[in-house]
Formats: C-alpha cells, sequence, structure tokens
C-alpha cells in the first residue's frame, strides 16, 4: 500500500500532537487495545456492496439469491456474499491517517484490533494484507456485529476498556463505553455527539488511497 500519512483536522493536533513529545494517544495507556471500524473507517466503501457487485457483473440473477438469503437475516446475506464475491482486494481504498495511526500505535506496543459488522471471512482477508492487525472480530453469519451488539463484544472482550474508531451514527452505541473516542470522515452531526460524551476524542479526516498488491 501506499506510504501512510496522519492527516488530523485542526481539533485533533493539540491531542494528539503527532506524538513527538512520547505522549500515548489520547492520555490512554498502550494496555488499551485501538479498535477499528472498518466500513468507512479504515477503508472507504461497504464490504457488502463491494461483494455484491463484485458478483453482479458476472451473474445478474445475483439479486434473486439475495433476497433468498436475506430471509435468514443481514448475517447470513453476508456470509454468502463472501463466500461467492469477486473483491479485487488491490483496489480497496485505505483511509491513510487510519492506516498511519494504527501503525504508530502497533509500534509502540498497543494492540490493534479490527471490529466489524463485515463478514468475517471478508474482514480476514482483508486484515492478512495489513501485518499490524492482531485480532479480528466480525459478522459470523448468524451475529451481525454492529452497533451494540458490537459495543457488547467489545466490552466482554477487553473489560479493561478500548479506544473504538469509527465514522457512523450506528457507532455512538460503541462510543458510549470506550475509554477513547476517534472519529473518520464522520459528519457534523455524529461529530458533535461523540464529543458530548465526555470522552479524550481525535478527528481524522480520513484521507484515502488504494492499497497496493
Amino acid at each position: 500500500m501506499t506510504e501512510p500519512r496522519l492527516a488530523g483536522d485542526d481539533t485533533a493536533k493539540p491531542q494528539d500532537a503527532s506524538r513527538t513529545d512520547g505522549a500515548p494517544l489520547l492520555g490512554l495507556p498502550a494496555s488499551l487495545p485501538l479498535v477499528l471500524d472498518l466500513d468507512g473507517t479504515l477503508i472507504t466503501g461497504d464490504l457488502l456492496y463491494l461483494s455484491f457487485f463484485s458478483i453482479l457483473r458476472r451473474n445478474p440473477l445475483i439479486a434473486v439469491s439475495c433476497a433468498a438469503w436475506l430471509t435468514r437475516g443481514r448475517a447470513a446475506l453476508k456470509r454468502r456474499l463472501a463466500q461467492h464475491q469477486r473483491i479485487d482486494w488491490s483496489r480497496i481504498e485505505l483511509h491513510q491517517d487510519v492506516v498511519a495511526l494504527a501503525e504508530r500505535e502497533n509500534a509502540a506496543g498497543r494492540r490493534i484490533v479490527l471490529a466489524t459488522a463485515a463478514d468475517a471471512l471478508l474482514a480476514q482477508k482483508l486484515a492478512s494484507r495489513l501485518p499490524w492487525i492482531d485480532q479480528v472480530l466480525a459478522s459470523d453469519g448468524e451475529h451481525n456485529l454492529k452497533g451494540a451488539n458490537k459495543a457488547d463484544l467489545l466490552r466482554k472482550t477487553f473489560p479493561g476498556g478500548f479506544i473504538y474508531a469509527g465514522d457512523s451514527a450506528s457507532d455512538l452505541a460503541v462510543w458510549a463505553h470506550a475509554a477513547g473516542i476517534i472519529t473518520v470522515n464522520a459528519r457534523d452531526a455524529v461529530r458533535a455527539a461523540a464529543a458530548g460524551l465526555g470522552r479524550p476524542t481525535l478527528h481524522l479526516q480520513g484521507r484515502a488511497a488504494a492499497a497496493k498488491s
């Protein structure tokens, strides 16, 4: 992938300070993992839709199959699409400020976790291209790991606390239980709601570049 650059906004710079003074991220100890959402946070797109359109080009009737799979739930739909996808992984666009931050924190000894509503087959595939990801938590074909479901799992998995990076209103349920908050290319309303939770907060712009194979 391209050489990453950290690109926080003006509000974030005093808190992050590019780590030049050795201060921990958001003032929180390295024992707390940095948990990254995937769709819209680590990458610019949505793996569910990328899966669907990668199949649609070869099989226009996939929409009929999707309707049947969806009757068994959104997690089941994601699993079936993941099993049939033909995604060109080299063209996935990564948010380079998120990559830079994760690589920096990983080098500082912080555990980096990918926690996503995307199917585990896809999340693991992407994580295999990013050596700084230590652990993957994802939808499994039965449980859709989004919003409150994700928050519950993270609280159980990391009872000592965690820092969470997300981009959308659905992430507010997770930020409500996080020790530190990172928003990525989020709408003003989402940023305001996240800031209102009263936790240490960093806002990133989410500059994108395609990953190289």
